[in-house]
Formats: structure tokens, sequence, C-alpha cells
């Protein structure tokens, strides 16, 4: 407790170690003078070795200005940090007398107010920091034709810096303006937003069904397949239902589930005895929706 430190601060009659130690040990008082830390901790904040910790512990003990108990744990009867009290009163008791000190710096020492300095002033010759040099204007190699003539300006004609303003910029015309994209008000364009494809319908409907985000390569994976199967004349339409269908049932490959799927394609005939059987031509794949055929093979 701070209080208790300042009371060691004003004691008399106290070593150096001693009074060390006791203002670690008043770091951690409470109300009463009670402390609990251990003979290295106290050591350490009273900045000596452990030899004279002790030493100076016994020596205020000695003196009755602190007080020592061991303690254990009530569990397993294991040493844990000892208890202390310090005594306040005494310490209390051991105040110095009022000694003045005659005055102090902050009653000698005095500022004057600083003066203002207008900021238009050019910097002194004992200034050591030089200013930067402003950057010159940028200006053409060549001056620019004049109005007067065509032949060009006249040697007394100033280099004045090409201008910045959205009057010297070239006319957009409407062919340009379509193949950059929409003009803004302030002159800038924004890029036309890409087309949506069937690809796309069918990878949105898959994220629809998942119901969260995916990272960019599954959606990557799952758009080239869809591309795949809509190259091999699948529908969009039917490619978006079978995707929404995948992640209840945790399937990844759009493509093995076209193939498997009993679902018919639209214009084909519907699900007969023999559409869970094997491709004629491919075995390893089922006749209806058979990627490799690019068509169902009906039943």
């Amino acid at each position: 407790m701070i209080q208790h430190m300042n009371l060691v601060f004003q004691a008399e009659g106290l070593s150096v170690g001693e009074g060390a130690f006791l203002l670690a040990c008043c770091n951690h008082t409470d109300a009463k003078g009670y402390v609990i830390a251990s003979m290295q901790q106290l050591a350490d904040e009273a900045h000596m070795k452990m030899t004279a910790a002790k030493a100076n512990k016994q020596r205020l003990i000695q003196r009755g200005l602190l007080a020592s108990k061991e303690r254990y744990s009530p569990k397993n009867r294991a040493r844990i940090a000892d208890l202390y009290r310090v005594n306040l009163e005494l310490l209390a008791s051991m105040k110095r007398a009022r000694t003045d000190y005659g005055p102090t710096l902050v009653e000698e020492l005095t500022f004057a107010a600083p003066q203002e300095t207008p900021s238009s002033d050019p910097p002194s010759e004992s200034d050591p920091t030089p200013r930067r040099n402003p950057t010159p204007p940028r200006r053409n190699p060549t001056p620019p034709p004049s109005e007067s003539d065509g032949t060009g300006g006249a040697d007394s004609d100033p280099l004045l810096p090409p201008s910045s303003s959205p009057s010297s910029l070239p006319p957009v015309t409407a062919d340009a303006e379509g193949a950059s994209g929409t003009a803004t008000d302030g002159g800038e364009r924004e890029a036309a937003a890409p087309e949506a494809t069937g690809a796309d319908a069918v990878v949105d409907a898959y994220v629809q069904a998942l119901g969260r985000p995916l990272l960019n390569g599954s959606r990557e994976r799952l758009r080239a397949q869809a591309e795949q199967l809509l190259a091999a004349g699948y529908p969009v339409g039917w490619l978006a239902e079978r995707a929404a269908e995948m992640p209840a049932n945790g399937w990844r490959d759009l493509v093995q589930h076209a193939e498997k799927t009993r679902v018919p394609i639209p214009g084909q005939a519907g699900p007969a005895a023999g559409d869970g059987e094997r491709c004629p031509e491919h075995p390893r794949r089922y006749r209806v929706g058979c990627i490799d055929c690019a068509m169902a093979v009906p039943g």
C-alpha cells in the first residue's frame, strides 16, 4: 500500500537493506499490514540476493517491525507463500522530525511565454533543418502551338504544364463508351459486369441449397463440371436441379451425380425398367445420363 511505503520513507533509524526489504513488504500490505508474498519475490523487489533478504528479514523481526509465519496448504500440506505483517504503529512512531530542505526547484525555475512567430517569416540562418525545395512543375519538352497562327508558338510564349481539367480530355464517342462501360458523372467509367452463364446458374443453385458461400477452389471445380456437362448437351435447368440435390446428400461431384441419377432429362422417355442398367458402350456408366454418349440411351 502506498501509504505504508510512505511510512518507510519517513522512518528514521533504518539501514539501507532494512528499508529496501520493508518497502518490498509494504508494496503488498493490506489495511492492517498483512503481506502474503514469497521470499524470492520480496528479494527480487528489494534488489538483493536471497541471503541478504533473509538477513534483513531477521533484523526487522528482532526489532519488532515485522512478523512472519510459515504457511502450508490444507490439502496436501505443501509449503506455500509465508504470511508477514508489518508493525504499522511502530513504523509510524519512527517518523523523523520535520526538516526544512529549502526552496524546491519548482519555486525557483520559471519559463518565459513563447513568442509567436508568423508562419510567413523566412527561416533563420542558424536553423539547422534545411527546408525542402518545392518540386518544380513538369513542362512539355516542346512548346504548344500558338492559336494565332499554324506555325507554332512564339519564342516568348511560356512553356505551360499540360492541363489536368476534364476539358483537356478527348471526347468519348459512343463506340468507346460502349466498349469501356457506362460513364459516370465524374467522368470515370465502370467496367460492365460479366454476363451470367449457364454454369453460373448451376453453381448458384448448389450454393443456395448449401446455405453458405463456397471457397474459390470448390466454386471453380463445380463450375468446370457444369461447363463440361453443358457442352455435352445437358439442359441448364435440369443440371441446376441436380446440383441443388447434392449438398443434402454430401455429394460433391456433379458429373457422377448427373450420370447416376434416374431423373429423366427433358425430352427423353421417363424412367423405364432398364434405366438402372449400365450403358452398353460404356459399362462404367448408367444408360440414363451417360456423359460419354452425350445423351441418354433410351431403355
